[in-house]
């Protein structure tokens, strides 16, 4: 056979994983629209949908590289799912090459790549294996005949042998179908294989059955009441893959490239990035469908990849020294921690943390590497790479951006003690020379320092561990980098700048988006401005919305207390009644919602469980002391006698609602209205940086609570607003 009939060879570039049931996602050209000659002739056409119509020249022959396609099953038992269009050419140009007429030399490339570029097929082995990671590998197969009702592709054996028979049998015959098959249609043709027999009533109708007991019964059955043999047990089977395969059915080239870094709990699960990270390949689908349609036209030349990132796995921090150290009581809970929250503790541990950088930094090397070795064109046409964090990865992430080193608050601490010591000021006459010769002792100490750190060799070690290539975003969810950032002393700046946390040149746009109920989240913006905790962070869009307004033109709003002024603002946070005895009690008992709001009502109707006892007794017992040492009766008001009758309170409460509207009623009380914000509430921020996502309003904040931090790998909104971010362009058009 000649290459000639099979194709020309294609040079590998990536393409996208389509699901089988969902149709090709990328945008196939109409044939009367095809005007390249080099793209193959069949004497078939095709419809708007891609169907194959057979011509009325048509005559049987062998199958070329369109119609065979080429499939991948990811699971033992489950349904093969096709490769798009140009991979399938692929894959059937090296397979004629290599396999049917053993052309292969030293410098032949085996390995063809293909689902956007992310696994490779072998062609000699017929497995799918993944390029970034490991411990993905599926089978594949090269499909000829299918089953027409769900496009299933016959076992390969099975199909050789129907193949080499029709043929023999049909081959150079006009192709003719008869339409409904008949119980008077005549058989032209019979096949025996195994457990089957195959009937042909033309060309172009052919039937499978099967030979057991169960479907020969339906069979006669059938036949005595005048259905045809073909409808009551028959498969009808269709030479070539219905929809043929095209070099126009491919993915653009990859323009944004996204790392996805992980956070604590990796070591229980380690192929759970990968997970995720599909899961957040699916949501780009399903956005691109509906909000960037102009990313599937012909002719695009943009497309977003998510590649993850796994940096747990291969370390063995302690070896296993916590874990000889854990008691055997409740074991099973204690590694759960081990596994999970331990790698908290290991980052802030300097004996730790600077291996964990360098496996995340070697990491991110690797893979940007390896994608460039695949993806030639990126860095040419100026291809972008953002990062997407979860949890502890954003705060490691962050680290490696701005080259943070807890070294760095040693370099504070020095600066202090370089100073005069203020106590050296008010020693006596006496020890006037012992404190000259400390503060001597200081200075040459200092000297020494500078001239040690004068080799550079800190600067040399620091250096060296970089990214090699620009981030343009850092989106980072669920983190925790606002407290770990506090912790370490950053302070407001009172500008609007975000340069003294990440300058632009180590990130170009930072955004820290988080759940409200995410109790591991932290803010970032009144780290920058202080009064912005008074301002709400931005409502990011629902996937369902329908009116989107540009982020850079919604304006800020603040929280409803942030409005009123400082006496109104202390009334909210203690009340707004004012007779002496309330404000008496108020002192003495912590308030934990405003009077007359929906959760002092939910605490005056349901008052069970221990907090409630407690508040009670303590109320009554405070407000009855002041009464008798001041000399008046002991009066029934108190202010939690206005969320808890005298009597005692009934125990039968769920503590779980008990707990809900515990934790409703202190987020009702503003943690910043005590706050003086007089010098800088007119700056505002260059670029807002806190999104908020928006939550159900049916289901329970305690739940939400538990639940939050690891829902973000399959919201929309996330995907959408990544999107957004990636290709603003596409967006503001869309507006225009």
């Amino acid at each position: 056979m000649n290459l000639e009939t099979v194709g020309k060879p294609l040079k590998e570039e990536p393409s996208a994983d389509i699901d089988s049931d969902e149709g090709p996602f990328y945008f196939i050209r109409d044939p009367q629209d095809n005007d390249d000659s080099d793209s193959p002739s069949l004497n078939q056409s095709r419809d708007r949908s891609g169907r194959v119509a057979t011509s009325s020249n048509e005559v049987v022959d062998k199958l070329i590289v369109t119609q065979i396609r080429w499939l991948y099953r990811e699971e033992q038992g489950k349904k093969w799912s096709p490769f798009i269009g140009y991979d399938s050419c692929q894959l059937e140009w090296k397979y004629q090459k290599l396999i049917v007429h053993g052309d292969v030399t030293d410098n032949d490339e085996i390995l063809v790549l293909v689902r956007g570029g992310l696994y490779e097929v072998d062609i000699f082995n017929m497995t799918c294996s993944s390029v970034y990671w490991q411990d993905d590998t599926c089978e594949v197969m090269r499909g000829t005949w299918f089953y027409q009702s769900n496009r299933q592709p016959l076992d390969i054996d099975l199909a050789k042998q129907i193949e080499e028979e029709h043929m023999a049998k049909f081959k150079g015959e006009k192709v003719e179908t008869i339409g409904t098959v008949s119980a008077k249609t005549p058989m032209v043709h019979h096949l025996n294989v195994g457990n089957h027999h195959i009937d042909w009533y033309s060309t172009g109708d052919i039937y499978l059955y099967w030979n057991t007991t169960g479907h020969r019964i339906a069979r006669s059955i059938g036949q005595s009441i005048g259905f045809s043999k073909a409808s009551t047990s028959g498969y009808r089977l269709v030479r070539g893959y219905p929809v043929m395969a095209t070099l126009e059915d491919k993915p653009p080239p990859v323009s944004h490239l996204v790392f996805v870094v992980h956070g604590v709990g990796q070591i229980m699960d380690k192929s759970s990035i990968i997970k995720t990270c599909a899961d957040l390949s699916k949501g780009k689908q399903k956005v691109v469908r509906k909000h960037f349609p102009d990313l599937l036209s012909m002719g695009c030349v943009h497309r977003a990849e998510f590649l993850p990132v796994e940096w747990r796995s291969p370390l063995n921090l302690d070896r296993g020294i916590v874990s000889s150290i854990t008691p055997e009581r409740l074991k099973g809970l204690r590694n759960a921690l081990n596994s999970s929250v331990m790698d908290i503790l290991y980052y802030t541990s300097p004996l730790y943390r600077s291996e964990i950088i360098k496996c995340l930094l070697g990491e991110l090397n690797r893979l940007y590497a390896l994608f460039c070795e695949r993806n030639e064109g990126f860095e040419p046409n100026g291809g972008k790479v953002s990062i997407f964090g979860h949890s502890l990865g954003c705060v490691i992430t962050y680290d490696i951006l701005t080259g943070w080193n807890p070294i760095h608050l040693y370099d504070q601490y020095l600066s202090h003690e370089r100073a005069a010591h203020p106590d050296l000021d008010t020693v006596s006459e006496e020890q006037k020379g012992l404190a000259a010769e400390l503060q001597e002792a200081r200075r040459k100490v200092a000297a020494l320092e500078d001239q040690l750190l004068a080799t550079n060799q800190v600067a040399v070690a620091i250096s060296t561990m970089s990214l090699k290539f620009k981030v343009e975003n850092l989106f980072c969810v669920g983190s925790p980098l606002g407290v770990f950032l506090a912790l370490r002393g950053v302070r407001p700046s009172g500008k609007g700048s975000i340069h003294h946390l990440l300058p632009k040149r180590a990130c170009q746009r930072f955004f820290n988006i988080y759940y409200p109920s995410d109790p591991v989240a932290y803010r970032i913006e009144p780290l920058i401005v202080r009064h912005y905790c008074t301002i709400q962070p931005v409502a990011m869009h629902r996937f369902e919305g329908k009116t989107q307004p540009l982020y850079h033109t919604m304006k800020t709003v603040p929280y409803s207390a942030a409005t009123k002024g400082g006496e109104e603002m202390k009334g909210a946070e203690g009340g707004t009644s004012t007779s002496p005895e309330e404000n008496e009690v108020q002192d003495e008992v912590v308030e934990m919602a405003p009077t007359g709001s929906p959760q002092s009502e939910k605490r005056r109707k349901s008052s069970g469980g221990l907090w409630g006892m407690w508040s009670w007794s303590e109320a009554k017992e405070t407000q009855s002391t002041k009464s008798t040492s001041e000399g008046k009766a002991p009066s029934r008001f108190s202010l939690r006698s206005r969320w808890y009758s005298e009597e005692m309170p009934d125990t039968k409460t769920d503590p779980l609602e008990q707990l809900q509207e515990e934790m409703a009623a202190v987020d009702s009380v503003p943690s910043w209205s005590s706050m003086d914000f007089s010098s800088d509430e007119k700056v505002e921020l260059d670029e807002r940086i806190d999104f908020e996502l928006k939550e159900s309003s049916y289901g329970s904040l305690y739940y939400a609570a538990l639940t939050s931090h690891t829902s973000y790998w399959s919201s929309l909104d996330i995907v959408l607003f990544v999107m957004t971010q990636l290709f603003p362009n596409y967006l503001e058009n869309k507006h225009e």
